[in-house]
């Protein structure tokens, strides 16, 4: 018999570390690995390496592609669409949100009988409104005399709040305000400073393009960038709103105080300093790359320094800004007999003959010599004035307007007086009536003049009036 066969009928195993271990009475699965520091076995370990291996080559590779098309989606669902033109959001640093905050205002002391629309309306002449919302009364259904009223920029909502804080519509002072989270959204940033060479149009004709804006604005300065925000649900025209930069900040300064509140193309101008930079977008030509034929020509846009001045005092504009706004206006009248008064930018033709016609089929009554200059005219007249048109029929609305002496000057206003009130009744019949009321008739010392007035260019006339009284 064997040593091997007298130790037990074992077979001895191979020496491992000068040491023998006996095999057969056990399975190679039973036998004790060496463990490491961490508690794996040297197999486990190489598993386990091995698979961290496969994994960074993963996210070298498949892993990696599938986050990049996730990033590419992510920013194409949170860029702007074509044709925007909105410094903040085109900069891409600006949360949305705050974005939104910084264009919203608050309108207090709302004539109750005001609607929504009404207030959409007269808010729109400072840009593009997104939204009017008024708290109402869950019992009368009536709002609660105040509400907000939301632009698509920033610069829209400072002009408005700067030129409507304090003015009388419908027979009551407008309070015009910031929401209560404007500081939050201003104090988290998250969009550039505002270039002092940059100024806010709005209000602009639709017969004008580009082109025309920045020879309105090229004698104060050399005009880098002017660009309209485009009608992109149209794919016609601009909104009436966009962005001019000069090469130098006083130049802005000086077109801001200068140009706010000119007439061009029978609108008033509304005239600003921006709020917020970043670039300014394509403008016009973004409806050249939609093959829209009714694009103005391309406009470039220029990120500048950024700084921020205060307004210089007021200035008159250049003689030359008159005579370039006196020939684009004749030029859009001229152009514009046919349109008819529907739009609210419709321009009016010279034509003696066309005014004649209108005139005679016109619910508007014009009032003169009611008063004698704008230091007479209180919260009450519109008010005291709707009260007796009532008398003769229905009425829209009943407007005072102060004529500018542009206004004075131009002979086919057919005005004479700085104070005058026009009737809006709800039809020609009513307005004769009121003729006949009114005309002759002595007011506080004072003997009315009453005619029939052309319909369109009392909207033309009364677009920017604030002394607005709507039954």
């Amino acid at each position: 018999m064997s040593e091997q066969e007298q130790s037990g009928g074992g077979v001895l195993a191979p020496t491992v570390n000068g040491q023998q271990s006996v095999a057969g009475d056990q399975s190679s699965s039973d036998v004790q690995q060496p463990t490491l520091a961490n508690g794996l076995t040297q197999a486990q370990q190489d598993s386990v390496d091995r698979a961290r291996a496969y994994a960074q080559e993963l996210q070298q590779t498949v892993f990696k592609e599938i986050l990049e098309a996730e990033r590419k989606r992510k920013e194409e669902e949170t860029k702007p669409p074509p044709g925007t033109v909105n410094p903040g959001l085109l900069g891409g640093r600006m949360d949305p949100r705050n974005a939104s905050v910084m264009s919203r205002i608050y309108v207090g002391s709302i004539n109750f009988e005001l609607t929504e629309e009404h207030i959409h309306r007269v808010f729109s002449e400072f840009g593009t409104v997104r939204s009017v919302s008024m708290s109402k009364d869950p019992v009368s259904g009536r709002h609660k005399g105040f509400g907000f009223v939301e632009y698509e920029v920033p610069e829209a909502a400072a002009l408005a709040m700067d030129a409507m804080n304090g003015t009388m519509l419908g027979g009551r002072q407008l309070k015009i305000g910031r929401p209560n989270n404007y500081n939050v959204a201003v104090a988290q940033g998250g969009f550039d400073m505002p270039p002092a060479e940059r100024i806010y149009v709005a209000n602009v004709n639709e017969a004008i393009g580009e082109d025309s804006l920045r020879e309105i604005f090229a004698p104060f300065g050399d005009v880098r960038a002017c660009v309209l925000a485009p009608d992109m649900a149209t794919l016609k025209g601009h909104k009436g709103w966009g962005f001019i930069e000069f090469a130098d900040p006083a130049a802005a300064d000086q077109a801001a105080v200068a140009m706010n509140g000119f007439s061009l193309g029978n609108l008033v101008l509304r005239v600003g300093k921006c709020v917020v930079g970043g670039p300014l977008g394509e403008g016009m030509a973004a409806l050249d790359s939609l093959a829209a034929s009714s694009a103005e020509a391309p406009s470039g846009s220029t990120l500048l320094q950024q700084q921020q001045q205060q307004p210089q005092p007021a200035v008159r504009p250049p003689q030359q800004v008159v005579d370039v706004a006196a020939s684009i206006t004749k030029n859009i009248i001229g152009a514009s007999g046919a349109a008819g008064p529907s739009s609210s930018h419709a321009a009016i033709s010279d034509s003696t003959q066309h005014q004649q016609s209108s005139v005679t089929e016109s619910p508007i009554v014009l009032l003169e010599n009611v008063v004698g200059g704008r230091a007479e005219v209180d919260d009450e007249l519109a008010g005291d004035m709707a009260g007796e048109a009532m008398k003769c029929g229905g009425i829209e609305k009943v407007v005072v307007h102060i004529a500018s002496s542009q206004e004075l000057a131009d002979r086919a206003n057919m005005i004479s007086h700085e104070v005058t009130i026009f009737i809006h009744y709800s039809d020609p019949e009513s307005a004769v009536g009121a003729i006949e009321l009114f005309d002759g008739r002595w007011f506080g010392g004072r003997q009315i003049s009453a005619t029939m007035y052309d319909l369109a260019r009392y909207r033309v006339l009364t677009s920017a009036d604030t002394m607005v009284y709507i039954p």
